[in-house]
Formats: C-alpha cells, structure tokens, sequence
C-alpha cells in the first residue's frame, strides 16, 4: 500500500515527513497552486492524481497534507480530524523544543497509524485488561505462528477480522454459502419503511431528509435570508445586473458543490442563452438555473425499470439481465445486494451472478449477501427465491463464460433477474477498461448501472465519461446508482457532473449500509442544495 504524509508550508518547503515517499504530493501542490483541486470544508482540500488520493488541511499558515491509494474509501472527517491533529502536535512541540525532532515523529507517526488501522480496518480501541497468567501452560499447537496472515470474513458486507484459521475460499466445491455461517447466526434487521407500496409494486422511498443535514453546532443558529446563498448574492446585486456579473456569483456557487468548472460552465452558459438579455435579477437567473437542473437529473426511473422488467418476465422470454459496474471501492457489490433486496420485495425471482474474478474474496463476499439475503426473504410474505451462480475465480475469458453459463441457468431454473457483478477498475487505465466491451458484446445486458461516489468530487466526469464509452458505440451505461451520499452534506455536485457529462440518469442514492439504505433521487431536494 502507498501512503504518506508530509507537514509544509506555502512555498512547498517540507517541514515534517513520515516517511520518503513525498515526490507524490507535487501533484496536490500543482492542484493548490492551479486551484484545480476539491474543497470539502473552509482549508480543507482534496484532488485525485496519479491514482492516489490526496487530502491536504491548511491551519495558520501551513498544510498538513496525506495521500493514499485511490481504491481507499476513508470518510474524508476522520482524515481532516487527523490532519488537524498533526498540525496541533507540530505547532505545540516545534514551540516547546524546535530540536527535539524524535518525540515529534513518534507523535505524528502515531496519528497517522491511527488513520492507515482505518483505512485497512483494524480496530482502534483502547487496549484490554491484561488476563491473570494461569499456571497452566498453552497448548504448543494453538500458538500463532509469527507472521501468520490474519484471517478475515465478511458479515454484514462488511469485512472484520476473525481468530479461526478456517479456509474462507468456498469457490472450487469446498463448502457452500452457508458454511461462511458455521455457528450462531447473527440477526439481520432492516427496515422496510424505506419502501412503499402502490399497486402492485413495491418502490424507493424519495430521499428528503439525508442530504444537507445541518451539523448540531448550526441547529440554534438564526435562520435569516442573508445566510443564504442566494439571499447573500441578492443582498449584494440589489435589483438588475449585468448578467456575466450574475452568472460569476452563480458560478462560484456551482463550484463549491463539487460541480466541475467546465460543467458549471456549460450550465451557466445555457442560461445566459436561454434569458438573452444583458441585465437579470439575481430571481430570475436561480428561476432559469432551477428549471435547467431539474431537468438534467431525470426522475421516476426506478418505475420505469421495474415495469420493463415486469413485461419482460411476463413474456417468458429471457432473463432480464443487469450489470452492475464502477471504480473499485465505490460499494458495487453492496449496492447490487440493494438492488437484490427490492427486487425479491417485487416477487422477482433473483440470480446474483459473481463476474467479479480478480478481486480476493470478491466470490465469498457476494455468498455472505446472497445468504442474508435468503434468510430475510425466508421471514418475508413474498414467494420470490434468491439464490448465486459462481464459478471461481480467472481471467477475462472466464469472466464471459460465467456470465454466459449464468444466463442459462437463469432461464433453465425460472430466474426473472440475473445481476452480475464486475471487477472493480481504474477509470483512467485503459488496459482495464477495454475487457468490458467484450464482456458487454457476450452478456448483452439489458442495463448497465455504473455505481458512483458521492464524495468524489470533480473526478466523477472522467468516471462517468470513460465508464459510458467503455462498451462501445452500440452500447451506453442505462443509470447510475450515486453511493455514500450520507457522507457529503449538501456536496452533491458530482450527481450533476455524471449526469451532464453523459446524459445518464441517476436510478437510486445510496444512504447506508444496510439492504434497504437507497432512496429515490429527490431532484428539488438537490437542486436547492446546489442553489441556496
């Protein structure tokens, strides 16, 4: 794994390292300097370069900055509450003793340990009470042997760490879905009430009350118009101005939301044609800004899609047929589980097929969901069945033949959906981008849904733009599912730069980690966000 961490100055002087791998943090630099890179909070920065992600948190006049591995997902509070840290830890020891340079890097190094345990999921906690010795000596055999790999098991979709030495790998015969379950199994709760029912169909509750929750601090806060954006940028207008003037303001604002500048200047500059006139009050450009973006995040897509799916089934034709595809880390498989769950919800008959080959424990991960899963629509009303058709793990040719032989089985045994999960992979890598063409051209999906992160930023438009011309000109992406969209606040500007970068509707958000943590996109819910 590639990481650092590096304390400097303005200039780019170095003041503090963890270790020697600082040539990376150039790029952050260049990214300040160009004012190219992402701010999350007031100091607080972000940027994706060279397939590392960067963070970098300026306080009195210096940066503590860290980059790691582009397929790390870490909630971006925790890095900048470590940067914060690291900062305080330089400014009070440099002050107190600027030669004492060892008590300095065991306390920074300390920090940053603390946030590398995050990233790779060890625990960080307090050390236990040390148990009485007993007299009776250990078994020879239950001693762990140094350098023995600590073994790891999904639950819940998500990976912890576990004491047994049992093999994990079920792929080749060696056990089943449920022997990941040996013993006691642990309860599964969700909560439906994420879901409604009209007609005959089971739907996605809209999303109203996650994105753009104030933190606890600005609840007693007074709520007046000049705390707005808008009512900051009215105040500041007046009446009528010029519309360029206008247009910068609105711009700053898109900007903030994580809206990439050449979308927000796309947008911007449809609006000033749509008005054609020189002078605007402030009102009427958010009007015509409001119209714009409601129209570009379409609506009711999930309806849509579970009708088509609905005829498809009733026509006994073949499976219908959904990949799901993304960047690695971005939650792919979990979100597919999502889909899963409201599906059997449907009285859809499901078949999760396991295309994801090349990452460990890619296979057994999608058997702890598919095994929830069967669990909770066992204790459901719904005659649906659920079940996963894996072959192991290989390369690009086994990929199709999986999907391939899963489509059959599908057919043969009565399935309405088979959902096939990807490999993750770098957008910017073409030598793995280009195996998903053929893949495409074999399974012939009837939709592809890209899984994209909230929190990623400006970055999402190269996402989006590579994902959608991955499958060649026949075939586009059909929806995007936007993950972790709880960790963003009102930062939603990436659903916009997906969206009108390739004209992809967004089907769902994702809210949480459990089976029922998607929500139907509100669109007035965000374009008030990008405009308030």
């Amino acid at each position: 794994m590639s990481q650092s961490l590096i304390v400097f100055e303005p200039s780019g002087k170095v003041l503090h390292q963890v270790n020697n791998k600082i040539s990376p943090f150039n790029d952050l630099i260049y990214s300040i300097v160009n004012d190219s890179h992402t701010e999350l909070n007031p100091g607080f920065y972000t940027t994706l370069a060279s397939q590392k992600r960067f963070y970098a948190l300026k306080k009195a006049g210096i940066y503590a900055a860290v980059y790691l591995d582009v397929v790390t997902t870490l909630d971006s509070d925790k890095v900048r509450q470590c940067l914060l840290d690291v900062l305080r830890t330089y400014t009070v020891v440099t002050e107190e003793d600027e030669t004492d340079s060892l008590k300095l890097t065991k306390l920074i190094d300390y920090q940053f340990n603390q946030l590398t345990k995050l990233k790779t999921g060890a625990a960080v906690t307090e050390k236990a009470p040390v148990a009485e010795k007993s007299t009776k000596p250990e078994p020879k055999e239950k001693a762990k042997k140094k350098g023995a790999k600590t073994m790891r098991k999904w639950v819940n979709g998500e990976m912890v760490e576990v004491q047994e030495s049992s093999i994990l790998d079920y792929s080749e015969g060696k056990g089943d879905s449920t022997d990941a379950f040996s013993g006691a199994e642990e309860a599964i709760s969700v909560d439906n009430s994420n879901f409604q029912r009209r007609d005959d169909l089971v739907l996605v509750s809209e999303l109203q009350d996650i994105l753009g929750e104030e933190s606890d601090e600005d609840e007693d806060a007074p709520k007046t118009m000049t705390s707005t954006f808008f009512g900051k940028v009215s105040s500041y207008f007046g009446g009528a101005a010029d519309i360029n003037d206008v247009s910068k303001k609105f711009y700053d604002q898109l900007i903030s939301k994580n809206i990439a500048p050449p979308t927000a200047t796309a947008i911007l500059d449809k609006i000033k044609a749509n008005i054609g006139k020189k002078s605007v009050t402030v009102t009427e450009f958010k009007l015509v800004l409001t119209e714009e973006l409601t129209k570009t995040l379409t609506p009711n897509v999930s309806t849509d899609l579970l009708y088509d799916i609905k005829r498809n089934s009733a026509g006994k034709k073949r499976p219908y047929v959904i990949s799901v595809v993304g960047v690695n880390g971005v939650g792919k498989s979990t979100n597919l589980a999502k889909l899963a769950y409201w599906f059997l919800q449907n009285n859809l008959n499901v078949l999760i097929c396991a295309c994801d080959t090349f990452r460990s424990g890619a296979v057994e991960q999608l058997k702890v969901h598919v095994n929830n899963l069967q669990r909770l629509n066992a204790n459901s009303a719904t005659e649906s069945k659920i079940d996963l058709f894996e072959k192991g793990y290989g390369g690009g040719d086994h990929v199709v033949n999986t999907a391939k032989l899963a489509i059959n089985h599908a057919q043969e045994e009565g399935y309405d959906i088979v959902l096939i999960d990807t490999a993750g992979r770098t957008h910017s890598n073409a030598k793995l981008m280009a195996p998903l063409k053929k893949f495409g051209d074999a399974a012939n999906p009837d939709k592809i849904i890209m899984v994209g992160e909230a929190l990623v930023g400006t970055d999402s438009v190269e996402q989006a733009v590579n994902f959608n011309n991955a499958f060649g000109n026949r075939r586009n992406l059909d929806f995007f599912i936007i993950s972790k969209v709880d960790t963003v606040g009102d930062l939603v500007g990436s659903m916009i730069n997906m969206v009108m970068a390739t004209r992809v509707p967004i089907l769902f958000v994702g809210t949480g980690q459990t089976y029922t943590d998607i929500k139907k996109l509100s669109v007035k819910s965000v374009v008030d966000m990008l405009t308030r």
